[in-house]
């Protein structure tokens, strides 16, 4: 009897189980804590992590950056935006290795 309990408590609590924000090599998974773009055109974005956990180099030690001149730029931001005004966690993926930590890509997914 214990053990249907359990069980029946396990499957109605597996769809609440979310990824803990964190930060690696990689890049992070976390909500977008800043958003801001320079007169250059450049797109820089924060967590409320530490993003100097990457392999490259945050700009001004927090912050990964979009170059509007990367391909899907556009769609990326659209993205970087929704996570932003629905505070959203958002996988941000780094090119490894940049002097900025540009962006490669994101992902956004339900369950993060």
């Amino acid at each position: 009897m214990n053990m249907k309990i359990i069980m029946a408590l396990a499957v109605a609590l597996s769809p609440s189980i979310t990824k803990a924000d964190e930060c690696t090599s990689a890049g992070c998974i976390s909500t977008i804590e800043s958003l801001y773009t320079n007169s250059s055109g450049l797109i820089y974005i924060s967590t409320p992590l530490d993003e100097t956990k990457a392999n490259c180099t945050a700009y001004a030690g927090n912050y990964f950056v979009l170059n509007p001149e990367s391909p899907n730029a556009k769609e990326i931001y659209s993205s970087l935006l929704a996570a932003y005004m629905s505070d959203s966690k958002i996988q941000l993926r780094i090119n490894e290795g940049s002097p900025n930590c540009e962006l490669a890509y994101v992902r956004l997914n339900k369950n993060f």
